[in-house]
């Protein structure tokens, strides 16, 4: 996602094999060398993000976010996993206003409205939570399969304009096989927005 010195790059290998091998713990304790680096201090950074949200450190992850934000232009890895954390330190206005700015940049970002329709189910505005599910899945009919686990969009589940979504093949070949309650038993991680910001 960003640069780093040649010759900080094979530390940098190692400690996103160690995040992709999911031990957060081993990853903070190399990235004290790129952190230090002005030309590496982003790309540590981002790494830094990540093993703070595998460990549940939002708050922590919330700042080292705030400072990419502050001194590189917007990304929307960076919007999704702000809005991430914000949902999980309670504070889904926030969450909203990511994505939001997000899809100002980049409007046909499907996980982008997805992620948003969870955030505003959450909060009780459930005409545009359909609404953004719709384009999302309109844009990836795989989002469909997502609707209907995602236990976010749990106060979208009795009404008919979401039920009547999630009857829609999801492919041209899938003529569907659930009954189309969206009554999904929500067995995923965590919520729509992918559930893991490693892979936004």
């Amino acid at each position: 996602m960003f640069p780093v010195p040649s010759s900080l790059q094979r530390l940098a290998d190692q400690i996103d094999g160690w995040l992709d091998l999911r031990c957060p713990e081993r990853a903070l304790d190399l990235l004290p060398p790129l952190l230090a680096d002005p030309a590496a201090r982003a790309a540590g950074l981002c790494m830094r993000v990540r093993a703070q949200v595998r460990l549940g450190n939002h708050g922590e992850a919330l700042a080292d976010l705030g400072e990419l934000r502050r001194d590189h232009p917007p990304q929307d890895w960076v919007d999704l996993t702000e809005a991430w954390c914000r949902k999980r330190t309670g504070d889904l206005r926030g969450a909203i206003r990511c994505m939001q700015q997000l899809l100002v940049r980049s409007p046909r970002s499907d996980i982008g409205h997805f992620n948003l329709g969870c955030y505003l189910a959450l909060s009780g505005d459930v005409d545009r939570a359909i609404d953004e599910v719709t384009l999302a899945c309109g844009m990836n009919p795989e989002f469909r399969d997502f609707a209907r686990e995602e236990p976010d969009l749990d106060t979208l589940r009795k009404d008919p304009r979401f039920r009547s979504l999630l009857r829609e093949p999801t492919s041209a070949h899938d003529h569907g096989d659930g009954d189309g309650d969206g009554d999904g038993d929500g067995d995923d991680d965590d919520d729509g927005d992918e559930s893991d910001p490693d892979r936004n």
